[in-house]
């Protein structure tokens, strides 16, 4: 028998929540195969497992939050028996099993209830909720499952709604995982109205994706909500205001714009035998301007200025639960071939949730791209503990004066945002001369 531990994703993190299980008690899985997936501070990620053999036993639910390498499933054959210190879950006894009003709370906590348990309301104990009947304990259970006693039918004394009513109609519910729905709830998507891909039916994140993407509204149509409306922060959201906020309240921002010709940028791509984006050549010019410039590649110590031996170089990747930053490690010693490649992983990485911590921790420099999204100019903020960053435009067709005529060229503007503590404003304009120079030569063959 094996036992399936939870991960350690990184090295700062401690605890991590399991949003889905992939398997059910008694599934064959074999090694290598998805598991459960897991939200850490920031992503969430597939986590694989590391034996094959009957799953036996769950032993953490989704939506629980586990320290890592705490035992979380067993694995073994699928007559194994099971040893006792596993067997968490409370036996009954009996022909009717009754749950005592504390095994209900403890068992609603982790969203999962006994089917073959009845819950006994006494009459008197009930009550009416409004012109709604509803016992104390129906009423209990429907806060904690989330569940409105509007439309239930009850089926105890005079039609009274009783903890089962709560209970089955909250397992007719569309099943949902936690990521799944609070995105749902940000967009406003009717749940409903979706049929889920996961295991039993479950929606998950690419469900809702997939309903919001085909969602019709024209914006001059949607209506604003009657009243102001309370929508929870994932933990992503957390972290991105915390980050954010400290950020700028500890570091005094400056901003230096430079525009950029990019027509050699465009002849280059048409020229090298590999496909690489716009953003690939910028990324990569920005190594190559750092490293003649390496004062921009520092970090703030408190008491020292830290210069920092490596490029690791952070690339902004928007998802639809927030803004997360990869970070392409020692980037100086990267062709722009192996960083177009290194980006791509990356990206594909963030968005199929599939980062490690690793993956998006060590960043020395950042690079944010909402030239995509049709932005001609913004100032970002930087991203910790970096002390720049920089935020790139769309190449866009604009009429500019050469030697006295009139072209139209396709021009860029780029914007580095420097802590002023440890990168002068002389120091940021030289920078970003060189990387305009670098970017208009487009000399990378």
């Amino acid at each position: 028998m094996f036992e399936v531990k939870m991960p350690k994703l990184g090295q700062t993190v401690e605890v991590a929540t399991i949003v889905q299980w992939l398997k059910k008690e008694g599934d064959y899985v074999k090694e290598g195969e998805p598991l459960f997936t897991v939200q850490t501070d920031k992503a969430e990620i597939e986590y694989e497992s590391p034996y094959s053999g009957t799953l036996l036993k769950i032993l953490a639910q989704e939506g629980e939050e586990v320290p890592v390498l705490t035992v979380v499933a067993l694995i073994g054959e699928k007559d194994e028996v099971i040893p006792e210190n596993y067997l968490t879950r409370p036996k009954t006894s009996g022909e009717e099993a009754v749950v005592s009003e504390t095994s209900i709370t403890s068992n609603l906590g982790s969203r999962e209830l006994h089917k073959d348990a009845q819950i006994i309301d006494t009459p008197n104990n009930i009550v009416s909720s409004g012109e709604i009947k509803a016992s104390p304990r129906a009423k209990k259970t429907a806060e904690e499952l989330g569940v409105s006693l509007e439309g239930i039918k009850g089926t105890g004394i005079e039609g009274r709604i009783t903890s089962k009513d709560i209970i089955e109609a909250y397992e007719k519910q569309p099943k949902i995982t936690p990521t799944a729905k609070k995105i749902a709830e940000q967009k406003g998507i009717d749940i409903t109205s979706i049929t889920g891909t996961g295991p039993q039916g479950k929606i998950t994140k690419e469900d809702v994706e997939k309903a919001i993407s085909k969602k019709q509204a024209p914006l001059e149509k949607v209506s604003p909500p009657i009243s102001a409306q309370k929508i929870p922060l994932t933990p992503m959201r957390k972290i991105i205001a915390e980050r954010m906020s400290h950020s700028l309240s500890v570091a005094p921002h400056y901003y230096v714009t430079v525009e950029i010709d990019m027509m050699n940028a465009k002849l280059l791509r048409e020229r090298l035998p590999f496909k690489v984006s716009f953003n690939d050549i910028v990324l990569y010019a920005t190594v190559r301007a750092i490293r003649e410039y390496p004062s921009v590649n520092v970090q703030w110590g408190g008491d020292c200025i830290i210069q920092m031996p490596d490029i690791n170089l952070g690339v902004a990747v928007a998802l639809p639960q927030g803004l997360i930053v990869p970070v392409i490690k020692k980037a100086q010693e990267l062709s722009l071939e192996g960083i177009s490649k290194a980006a791509k992983e990356l990206i594909q990485k963030a968005q199929n949730n599939k980062l490690l911590p690793d993956d998006y921790t060590g960043n020395t420099f950042t690079v944010s791209n909402l030239g995509p999204y049709g932005v001609d100019h913004f100032t970002a903020i930087i991203n910790q503990p970096d002390s720049a960053i920089l935020a790139v435009g769309q190449i866009k067709d604009r009429p500019v004066v050469i030697d006295g005529g009139i072209y139209i060229r396709p021009i860029m503007k780029i914007t580095m945002s420097c802590d002023h503590r440890v990168i002068d404003g002389a120091l940021g304009g030289q920078f970003m001369g060189k990387l305009k120079e670098i970017l208009e030569k487009a000399d990378f063959i």
